[in-house]
Protein backbone atom coordinates (compact mmCIF):
# COMPACT_ATOMS: atom_id res chain seq x y z
CA UNK A 1 0.00 0.00 0.00
CA UNK A 2 3.02 1.99 0.44
CA UNK A 3 5.35 1.10 -1.90
CA UNK A 4 7.14 3.35 -4.33
CA UNK A 5 5.67 6.27 -2.37
CA UNK A 6 7.38 9.64 -1.60
CA UNK A 7 7.53 10.62 2.46
CA UNK A 8 9.65 14.45 4.24
CA UNK A 9 10.45 13.44 7.67
CA UNK A 10 11.43 16.56 9.70
CA UNK A 11 13.88 15.61 13.08
CA UNK A 12 14.39 12.58 11.62
CA UNK A 13 18.05 12.21 12.62
CA UNK A 14 17.17 10.24 16.23
CA UNK A 15 14.48 9.38 18.49
CA UNK A 16 10.34 9.06 17.30
CA UNK A 17 11.58 10.39 13.71
CA UNK A 18 14.16 8.12 13.30
CA UNK A 19 11.97 5.63 14.17
CA UNK A 20 9.43 6.59 11.62
CA UNK A 21 11.98 6.93 8.75
CA UNK A 22 13.06 3.32 9.20
CA UNK A 23 9.32 1.77 9.20
CA UNK A 24 8.58 3.99 6.54
CA UNK A 25 11.66 2.72 4.62
CA UNK A 26 10.82 -0.89 5.19
CA UNK A 27 7.36 -0.31 3.74
CA UNK A 28 8.87 0.70 0.19
CA UNK A 29 8.51 4.59 0.81
CA UNK A 30 11.54 6.58 -0.13
CA UNK A 31 11.91 8.64 2.72
CA UNK A 32 13.52 12.40 2.39
CA UNK A 33 15.00 13.07 6.05
CA UNK A 34 15.98 16.42 7.69
CA UNK A 35 17.60 16.73 11.12
CA UNK A 36 20.60 18.26 13.02
CA UNK A 37 23.03 15.88 12.87
CA UNK A 38 24.56 15.06 9.13
CA UNK A 39 26.66 12.71 10.74
CA UNK A 40 23.28 10.66 12.65
CA UNK A 41 21.87 11.21 9.09
CA UNK A 42 24.39 9.58 7.15
CA UNK A 43 24.12 6.67 9.73
CA UNK A 44 20.41 6.56 9.25
CA UNK A 45 20.64 6.63 5.09
CA UNK A 46 23.11 3.98 5.29
CA UNK A 47 20.98 1.45 7.24
CA UNK A 48 18.52 2.23 5.34
CA UNK A 49 19.95 1.59 1.71
CA UNK A 50 22.26 -1.65 3.16
CA UNK A 51 18.25 -3.24 4.28
CA UNK A 52 17.25 -2.12 0.62
CA UNK A 53 15.67 1.15 1.07
CA UNK A 54 15.95 4.46 -0.25
CA UNK A 55 16.38 7.73 1.46
CA UNK A 56 18.07 11.12 0.90
CA UNK A 57 19.42 13.15 3.51
CA UNK A 58 19.79 16.99 4.27
CA UNK A 59 21.24 18.52 7.65
CA UNK A 60 20.07 22.18 8.75
CA UNK A 61 18.23 23.98 11.65
CA UNK A 62 14.25 23.62 11.36
CA UNK A 63 14.04 26.93 11.74
CA UNK A 64 15.90 27.74 8.53
CA UNK A 65 11.86 27.34 7.02
CA UNK A 66 13.37 29.00 3.62
CA UNK A 67 15.78 25.77 3.52
CA UNK A 68 12.90 23.35 4.80
CA UNK A 69 10.32 24.25 1.94
CA UNK A 70 12.79 23.96 -0.44
CA UNK A 71 14.12 20.72 0.49
CA UNK A 72 9.97 19.66 0.70
CA UNK A 73 9.84 21.37 -3.33
CA UNK A 74 12.65 18.87 -4.01
CA UNK A 75 11.59 15.93 -2.70
CA UNK A 76 8.68 16.40 -5.23
CA UNK A 77 10.81 17.45 -8.37
CA UNK A 78 13.12 14.55 -7.76
CA UNK A 79 10.13 11.73 -6.94
CA UNK A 80 7.40 13.13 -9.39
CA UNK A 81 5.23 13.42 -6.09
CA UNK A 82 5.22 13.70 -2.43
CA UNK A 83 2.55 11.44 -0.93
CA UNK A 84 3.28 11.65 2.77
CA UNK A 85 4.53 14.74 5.29
CA UNK A 86 5.36 13.88 8.70
CA UNK A 87 6.09 17.20 10.75
CA UNK A 88 8.05 15.45 13.52
CA UNK A 89 10.45 18.17 14.68
CA UNK A 90 9.40 18.84 18.26
CA UNK A 91 11.71 20.98 20.96
CA UNK A 92 11.10 20.56 24.58
CA UNK A 93 12.96 23.16 27.25
CA UNK A 94 11.86 22.33 30.32
CA UNK A 95 11.38 24.56 33.05
CA UNK A 96 8.78 26.79 34.20
CA UNK A 97 7.42 30.19 32.60
CA UNK A 98 9.41 32.03 35.34
CA UNK A 99 12.06 30.07 35.10
CA UNK A 100 12.88 30.29 31.22
CA UNK A 101 13.97 32.79 29.19
CA UNK A 102 12.64 34.49 26.04
CA UNK A 103 15.40 32.82 23.79
CA UNK A 104 13.98 29.86 24.92
CA UNK A 105 10.06 30.71 24.00
CA UNK A 106 10.94 31.72 20.81
CA UNK A 107 13.03 29.00 20.24
CA UNK A 108 9.79 26.39 20.78
CA UNK A 109 7.61 28.62 18.92
CA UNK A 110 10.05 28.39 15.46
CA UNK A 111 10.32 24.96 15.90
CA UNK A 112 7.09 23.71 17.57
CA UNK A 113 5.18 25.85 15.49
CA UNK A 114 6.55 27.90 12.88
CA UNK A 115 8.25 25.19 11.26
CA UNK A 116 5.63 22.94 11.23
CA UNK A 117 3.13 25.90 9.74
CA UNK A 118 5.98 25.98 7.05
CA UNK A 119 6.46 22.04 6.30
CA UNK A 120 2.50 22.23 6.28
CA UNK A 121 2.40 25.13 3.52
CA UNK A 122 5.25 23.60 0.98
CA UNK A 123 3.77 19.65 1.57
CA UNK A 124 0.62 21.33 0.46
CA UNK A 125 1.43 23.17 -2.21
CA UNK A 126 4.22 20.01 -3.74
CA UNK A 127 0.76 17.49 -2.94
CA UNK A 128 -1.36 19.46 -5.04
CA UNK A 129 0.82 18.48 -8.10
CA UNK A 130 0.61 15.29 -7.55
CA UNK A 131 -1.00 13.01 -10.39
CA UNK A 132 -4.67 13.01 -10.47
CA UNK A 133 -6.33 10.57 -7.95
CA UNK A 134 -3.39 10.86 -5.51
CA UNK A 135 -4.44 11.69 -2.03
CA UNK A 136 -1.39 13.58 0.28
CA UNK A 137 -1.37 12.67 3.75
CA UNK A 138 -0.12 15.37 6.35
CA UNK A 139 0.92 13.56 10.10
CA UNK A 140 1.86 16.40 12.81
CA UNK A 141 3.71 14.68 15.81
CA UNK A 142 1.85 16.57 18.91
CA UNK A 143 1.85 15.14 22.48
CA UNK A 144 -0.36 14.00 24.82
CA UNK A 145 0.67 17.25 26.76
CA UNK A 146 -1.54 19.41 23.91
CA UNK A 147 -4.68 17.71 26.19
CA UNK A 148 -3.31 19.82 29.29
CA UNK A 149 -2.05 23.46 27.59
CA UNK A 150 -1.88 24.92 30.60
CA UNK A 151 0.57 22.99 31.85
CA UNK A 152 3.86 24.48 30.58
CA UNK A 153 4.85 26.32 27.86
CA UNK A 154 5.81 23.46 25.86
CA UNK A 155 2.20 21.97 26.57
CA UNK A 156 1.04 25.32 24.94
CA UNK A 157 3.14 24.99 22.46
CA UNK A 158 1.43 21.31 21.42
CA UNK A 159 -1.66 22.48 22.20
CA UNK A 160 -1.53 24.79 18.95
CA UNK A 161 0.00 22.37 16.81
CA UNK A 162 -3.48 20.28 17.67
CA UNK A 163 -5.44 23.87 16.89
CA UNK A 164 -3.48 24.00 13.45
CA UNK A 165 -3.77 20.29 12.72
CA UNK A 166 -8.02 21.26 12.81
CA UNK A 167 -7.31 24.77 11.05
CA UNK A 168 -5.53 23.02 7.78
CA UNK A 169 -8.06 20.34 7.77
CA UNK A 170 -10.79 22.70 7.20
CA UNK A 171 -8.98 24.68 5.01
CA UNK A 172 -8.06 21.61 2.90
CA UNK A 173 -11.51 19.47 2.67
CA UNK A 174 -11.85 20.33 -0.81
CA UNK A 175 -8.77 19.17 -1.44
CA UNK A 176 -6.59 16.09 -1.79
CA UNK A 177 -4.72 15.96 1.75
CA UNK A 178 -5.98 14.63 4.59
CA UNK A 179 -4.51 15.60 7.92
CA UNK A 180 -3.95 13.88 11.11
CA UNK A 181 -2.43 14.35 14.57
CA UNK A 182 -0.42 11.71 16.69
CA UNK A 183 -0.49 12.38 20.35
CA UNK A 184 2.17 10.16 21.71
CA UNK A 185 2.48 9.87 26.01
CA UNK A 186 5.48 8.86 27.06
CA UNK A 187 8.20 7.73 25.31
CA UNK A 188 11.80 6.68 25.92
CA UNK A 189 13.51 8.90 23.31
CA UNK A 190 16.10 11.50 24.17
CA UNK A 191 13.24 14.08 25.63
CA UNK A 192 16.14 14.18 28.18
CA UNK A 193 18.57 16.04 26.09
CA UNK A 194 17.28 19.38 27.90
CA UNK A 195 16.86 18.13 31.34
CA UNK A 196 19.58 19.06 33.92
CA UNK A 197 22.56 16.47 33.28
CA UNK A 198 22.44 15.63 37.31
CA UNK A 199 18.68 14.17 36.50
CA UNK A 200 19.78 12.37 33.63
CA UNK A 201 22.98 10.83 35.64
CA UNK A 202 20.67 10.00 38.78
CA UNK A 203 18.41 7.94 36.46
CA UNK A 204 21.13 6.33 34.84
CA UNK A 205 22.71 4.92 37.93
CA UNK A 206 19.40 3.52 38.98
CA UNK A 207 19.25 2.28 35.98
CA UNK A 208 23.03 0.25 36.61
CA UNK A 209 24.69 2.61 34.14
CA UNK A 210 27.59 5.55 34.64
CA UNK A 211 26.88 8.41 31.86
CA UNK A 212 28.73 11.54 31.24
CA UNK A 213 26.06 13.74 30.26
CA UNK A 214 26.34 17.48 29.69
CA UNK A 215 23.37 19.61 28.42
CA UNK A 216 22.16 19.47 24.97
CA UNK A 217 23.50 16.05 24.95
CA UNK A 218 21.63 12.61 23.53
CA UNK A 219 20.76 10.12 26.28
CA UNK A 220 23.03 6.96 25.42
CA UNK A 221 20.71 4.47 23.37
CA UNK A 222 21.84 1.64 25.85
CA UNK A 223 20.42 4.03 28.58
CA UNK A 224 16.83 4.45 26.23
CA UNK A 225 16.60 1.01 25.75
CA UNK A 226 17.16 0.34 29.58
CA UNK A 227 14.66 3.00 30.60
CA UNK A 228 12.06 1.31 28.11
CA UNK A 229 13.23 -2.45 29.09
CA UNK A 230 12.93 -1.59 33.27
CA UNK A 231 9.50 0.86 32.22
CA UNK A 232 7.38 -0.69 29.49
CA UNK A 233 4.52 0.26 31.45
CA UNK A 234 5.46 3.91 31.88
CA UNK A 235 7.19 4.36 28.25
CA UNK A 236 6.56 2.89 25.18
CA UNK A 237 9.29 2.83 22.56
CA UNK A 238 10.04 5.52 19.22
CA UNK A 239 8.71 2.47 17.46
CA UNK A 240 5.71 2.04 18.79
CA UNK A 241 5.22 5.83 17.78
CA UNK A 242 6.20 4.49 14.04
CA UNK A 243 3.94 1.89 14.25
CA UNK A 244 0.79 4.28 14.85
CA UNK A 245 2.02 6.38 12.32
CA UNK A 246 2.44 3.86 9.32
CA UNK A 247 -1.46 2.40 11.13
CA UNK A 248 -2.80 5.82 10.02
CA UNK A 249 -1.35 5.43 6.47
CA UNK A 250 -2.71 2.13 6.04
CA UNK A 251 -5.99 2.91 6.49
CA UNK A 252 -8.61 2.38 3.29
CA UNK A 253 -9.12 5.84 1.31
CA UNK A 254 -12.77 5.73 3.00
CA UNK A 255 -11.17 6.19 6.60
CA UNK A 256 -9.31 9.17 8.00
CA UNK A 257 -7.78 9.16 10.92
CA UNK A 258 -7.94 12.47 12.78
CA UNK A 259 -5.85 11.98 15.62
CA UNK A 260 -4.14 9.26 17.14
CA UNK A 261 -3.37 9.41 20.93
CA UNK A 262 -1.44 6.58 21.33
CA UNK A 263 -0.04 5.87 25.61
CA UNK A 264 1.42 3.16 27.74
CA UNK A 265 -0.94 1.57 30.04
CA UNK A 266 0.18 3.08 33.14
CA UNK A 267 0.20 6.74 31.75
CA UNK A 268 -2.67 9.08 32.66
CA UNK A 269 -4.19 10.94 30.26
CA UNK A 270 -1.58 14.28 28.94
CA UNK A 271 0.99 12.79 30.28
CA UNK A 272 4.29 12.82 27.82
CA UNK A 273 7.89 13.18 28.01
CA UNK A 274 8.62 12.46 24.41
CA UNK A 275 10.67 14.98 21.95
Amino acid sequence: MLHNKTAVITGASSGIGRAIAKGLADEGVHVFLTGRSQTQLEQLQAQIEQEGGQASIMAFDIRNTDKLQSFIHEAQVETGQLDIMVNNAGLHIHGDIMETNIDDWREMIDVNILALLAGSQAAVRAMRLNPEGVTGRMINISSGNAYEPGRDFYSATKHMVNALSQALTRELADAAVEVTTIMPGAVATNFGRNLEPETVIQLARKLGMEVDFQPGDHLPDELIERIQAAMGQTFMSADDIARGVIYTLKQPRNVVVRELYLTAPNVYLGSSLSM
